[in-house]
């Protein structure tokens, strides 16, 4: 499909992900003299389904080739195979808000427990973790980075996440108009932790030759019924039926903003005060620490956000022993541990033992993929049997969810985020279930004043050429012809 003229100064984009998890994108950049330069944003991690076969295990692009890295954001499905880009041969910068610079060793030394289920090798060592720390270069918000004479780079704040951005790219070239790019990352307008800016005026009068936009929520609005606040109203009522909860929560960010809530709750006497709290996991115990000490941008007021009563569990080798004790003291009592989806990480332990009991309640705080154990036990009706972390339980316990603590924007705040920028000339969109995706592109459509040739959806199969008009051509993805 081939859009109007083309000019010899373009940029070719190749989507690898399909889904919500494994983020990545490679972008060609070539101008007419010939010279063409390749750069990655992001190179994340897949989970889930995906995490069984050789995705995780090879990257398909030449990582000599990489002139950097935009990283925008410290999740594993955005980072995690930064170390399989190094083994492979990438040696040049990794860009990246200074806060992700500060954190982002955590989750990738983590990763190196990790297996993939086919190959049964680990993700990375921690050598390649070493050699990629070593790369990375932290950045603030709203100066210019060069990585390349005729590119420049600037972060924006973004609400998804501590050390999240929003990323402006600007490529050069003399006698053309500039190919302006916008990557938002995973997004949100707002975090309890530190305060999200628009953009400023002089980036939003820019002509945006292509916005890369994310649609993990892209098929509702912000205002509907599922993103109703629920979670306080679920604590106190399952503590006062004298029932053990269990958050699976998200190592960083939802683990951190629990715990505040809960610090809030207390204060307030919505629960009382001498209910205990277990934190488990060491990387959401990293985490908390690095937010409670660190500059990370975070304001003041919310660093102290650790509630009353909260036991911080043993990371030693009695770590199994203490958690057992935990679990078997029938009061009433509150467990965070990391593992968001349900299908990994020490909340697996917790799950696994309060699945068959009637005094849990086991209270997901966000999205859980349709091959995630969390959107199969959510599904699972009370009394049934389900299959969980090898064992075959019934399902006697509560388990709910809420929305409300997403960390993404839904399409309504998205749009309000595209329409910050008066002039976009086309819209890519990426990350989200395949038919989220194509709702959000219907509703662009019906909200925008864009063809719909210029409205496309990111695909592995397909490649985009992106000039400063947009998005001119499109075509079958060849990956031995990307470099």
């Amino acid at each position: 499909m081939k859009i109007g003229k083309t000019s010899n100064f373009y940029v070719k984009y190749h989507c690898r992900h399909k889904g919500v998890t494994g983020s990545s994108a490679l972008l060609s950049v070539h101008w007419p003299n010939g010279r063409i330069l390749h750069f990655l944003v992001d190179a994340g991690a897949a989970q889930g389904r995906e995490n069984v076969d050789y995705y995780n295990s090879f990257f398909p692009f030449d990582a000599e080739k990489l002139s950097f890295i935009i990283l925008t954001h410290g999740h594993h499905d955005h980072q995690g195979l930064l170390p399989t880009v190094v083994r492979q041969g990438f040696y040049n910068p990794i860009y990246t808000h200074y806060a992700t610079a500060n954190l982002m060793g955590i989750s990738l030394y983590d990763s190196c427990q990790i297996k993939d289920q086919m190959t049964d090798l680990k993700l990375c060592s921690k050598n390649e973790v070493e050699k990629t720390l070593d790369l990375v270069v932290g950045c603030t918000t709203k100066k210019i980075i060069k990585p390349d004479k005729n590119i420049r780079v600037v972060f924006y704040t973004n609400g998804h996440l501590v050390g999240a951005v929003l990323t402006l790219v600007v490529i050069t070239c003399p006698g053309e108009d500039d190919i302006n790019l916008i990557f938002s990352g995973d997004y949100k307008d707002n975090n309890i932790f530190f305060n999200v800016e628009t953009p400023p005026i002089q980036t939003r009068k820019l002509p945006i030759s292509a916005f890369f936009i994310e649609s993990t929520y892209g098929d509702v609005d912000s205002t509907d019924q599922k993103f109703a606040k629920c979670l306080k109203e679920n604590t106190v009522k399952a503590l006062n039926e004298g029932k053990t909860i269990i958050y699976p929560a998200f190592a960083q960010g939802r683990y951190q903003e629990i715990l505040y809530d809960i610090k809030m709750w207390k204060k307030n006497g919505i629960i009382p005060q001498n209910i205990p709290v277990y934190a488990d996991g060491g990387t959401s115990q990293d985490f908390t620490m690095m937010y409670h000490y660190t500059d990370l941008g975070i304001k003041k007021i919310m660093k102290d956000f650790i509630p009353k009563n909260t036991h911080f569990v043993t990371r030693t080798k009695e770590r199994q022993s203490y958690r057992k004790q935990i679990m078997e003291n029938s009061n009433p009592k509150i467990i965070i541990a990391p593992g968001g989806m349900g299908s990994y990480g020490p909340i697996q332990n917790y799950i696994d033992y309060y699945i068959s009991r009637n005094d849990a309640l086991i209270h997901f705080l966000g999205y859980c993929s349709p091959d995630s154990m969390g959107y199969k036990l959510i599904n699972t009706p009370v009394g049934e049997k389900i299959s969980y972390n090898g064992h075959e339980h019934i399902k006697l316990c509560d388990v709910l969810k809420t929305a409300e603590k997403t960390s993404h924007a839904q399409r309504n705040k998205l749009l309000n985020l595209i329409q910050y920028f008066p002039t976009v000339n086309s819209i890519v969109i990426n990350h989200g279930e395949e038919k989220v995706m194509q709702k959000f592109r219907e509703y662009l459509l019906d909200h925008i004043d864009l063809p719909k040739e210029k409205i496309m959806i990111a695909s592995p199969e397909m490649e985009y050429r992106i000039e400063s008009s947009g998005i001119v051509d499109k075509y079958p993805s060849n990956l031995k012809t990307v470099f």
